[in-house]
């Protein structure tokens, strides 16, 4: 069936959707954004920020922490915003909006119905949406890879060294931002290889002149007229180089991040297999519990993509199967990095609906399929929602598609607490324990001179939200009668539950509070000396 042409009205419309999608997609992120508290590893990168910002000081560790360009991007934020919720979260949630921007730069190879649809998908995806709501590294992340993939499908087309230095720039960061460059960058290179060769093969195919050499030649005479000249691919890599030094380097304060940042790889890799290790399909699981619509949109779109889809369907379709089979296959599995999957997920996805829709005659067929995209868009707006402004530390991730169901026949997916995007969050309680420290404070004569101790082992991302406040002790535990026989000097003390009866020996300490959750399984408590 040939494709029908899209009318300058449709045409409209698509656009409309395309500007509607980005504009809902920036209020999902930015609205509230300080709603959901900081989890334990946005506290820890806001003292690495906050270290940045107060003393000049950044030093790349590989062994346990990401690359630098969250840090540096978010001081710039930090200088303008203050000290505040949303000048550390400012970045990630302006990459997830670019991420939905960039697509503009793949309108031709979307279609403008296309375009519309993946635009909606990802701005309505409600782990592009979480994760766009936290100061960690992966949208950022998320965003460059997007970069890359747009700067070299325009340079494929035009040959313009802007467009090449757009890809260098943007790998350039991909590598100062995250060591799991080395995994986009190998996939998304296999990615362009199986398109390129299946659509040289489907067409030869047809042709009745398949033969291995000659996908293999029209392969090299592809790959022949991507590269740039000499000069051009010098200057793109002299970009790539300096990018990573400055980063790596901080600037050239410490040239020996540099060569940390290569010994990442390795070290990370060690990792894989040690911590936050999940089944194969834990990721999957995720998918289908809260991105239904994703999922039923690529598994509608492949057989349709496979069967005549463009170079680039074929290549999204692609880069989406590594993606899932690379980290799959990877023991070591978080819901962030899930990122790299939502992403060209809502390409596929948005390209297959494009598609069908031009296959489509007007008008009764194309609007039907239009209602079944909308239904798919409002299901994923409600499920954004959901997850991100009700339920953003339900550590039991309760949420999802056919909840009952998934019970009721005990798919793990419904069963087992991990397969959500909360992942260990800080629950909404801490607040209030932060704003009862703020109260004992102001009761307090000598503000600017608080001393607090805190004695809990777990306390991230307490370093954030008590930052105003000078003398703040944190010892991961209660002084001992030898070592410190004159106990707890400062007038206010946060402890564990676990050290609720050994606090309550000590004299002169009264609770401001009752326990309050900190994390799954742990509990905090403030207490005040009692004359104070």
């Amino acid at each position: 069936m040939a494709a029908v042409a899209v009318t300058r009205r449709e045409q409209f419309i698509g656009l409309a959707v395309f500007v509607v999608a980005l504009l809902l997609g920036a209020w999902l992120r930015f609205d509230r954004i300080g709603i959901k508290p900081f989890h334990h590893d946005e506290g820890v990168n806001s003292y690495f920020l906050l270290n940045l910002a107060h003393h000049g000081q950044y030093a790349y560790n590989p062994e346990n922490y990401h690359g630098p360009t969250l840090y540096y991007l978010a001081l710039g934020a930090l200088s303008l915003l203050g000290e505040t919720d949303l000048a550390l979260r400012f970045w990630p949630a302006a990459f997830g909006v670019m991420s939905i921007g960039v697509l503009w730069w793949l309108r031709r190879e979307l279609g403008t119905m296309g375009l519309a649809a993946a635009a909606m998908l990802i701005a309505f995806s409600p782990g592009l949406v979480y994760f766009s709501r936290d100061f960690i590294h992966e949208m950022s992340f998320g965003f460059f890879s997007l970069a890359i993939v747009a700067a070299v499908w325009r340079y494929s087309a035009t040959k313009s060294f802007a467009a090449l230095a757009d890809a260098a720039a943007a790998a350039g960061m991909l590598f100062a931002t995250k060591e799991t460059a080395v995994i986009t960058i190998i996939v998304l290179g296999l990615a362009a290889l199986c398109a390129g060769t299946w659509d040289i093969s489907r067409r030869l195919l047809r042709a009745r002149g398949l033969s291995m050499i000659a996908v293999i030649r029209e392969l090299l005479r592809d790959l022949r007229g991507l590269l740039p000249g000499r000069d051009q691919l010098i200057a793109a890599l002299a970009i790539f180089i300096v990018i990573n030094v400055l980063f790596y380097s901080s600037f050239f304060t410490n040239m020996k991040g540099v060569l940390d940042a290569y010994s990442s790889v390795v070290l990370w890799s060690r990792r894989s297999g040690t911590e936050h290790v999940h089944v194969f399909g834990y990721y999957f699981g995720i998918l289908s519990k809260l991105e239904l619509p994703l999922v039923i949109g690529a598994l509608i779109g492949c057989p349709f993509i496979l069967w005549r889809g463009s170079r680039f369907g074929l290549f999204v379709l692609a880069w989406s199967a590594g993606i899932f089979l690379a980290y799959s296959l990877i023991p070591y599995k978080t819901p962030w990095l899930l990122v790299n999957l939502l992403i060209p997920l809502g390409l596929t996805s948005g390209y297959a609906a494009g598609e069908i829709y031009r296959l489509l005659p007007p008008i009764s067929p194309r609007l039907l399929w239009a209602l079944v995209c909308l239904l798919a868009f409002i299901l994923s707006w409600q499920m954004a929602w959901r997850v991100n402004f009700e339920f953003y530390d339900d550590n039991d991730n309760r949420t999802g598609y056919l909840t009952r169901l998934g019970s009721r026949l005990e798919w793990r997916a419904y069963t087992d607490t991990q397969y959500g995007y909360v992942y260990a969050q800080t629950d909404r309680e801490l607040l209030q324990l932060v704003r009862a420290v703020d109260d004992a404070v102001g009761r307090l004569p000598t503000r600017e001179k608080t001393g607090i101790y805190v004695a809990s082992p777990a306390y991230w991302p307490l370093p954030w939200y008590l930052r105003r406040y000078d003398g703040v002790a944190y010892t991961g535990d209660l002084p001992d009668a030898v070592t410190r026989p004159e106990g707890v000097t400062q007038p206010l003390l946060i402890a564990n539950v676990t050290q609720q009866a050994a606090v309550e020996k000590m004299q002169g300490w009264r609770a401001a509070t009752s326990p309050v959750a900190l994390r799954p399984g742990e509990k905090l408590i403030l207490y005040v000396r009692a004359h104070e």
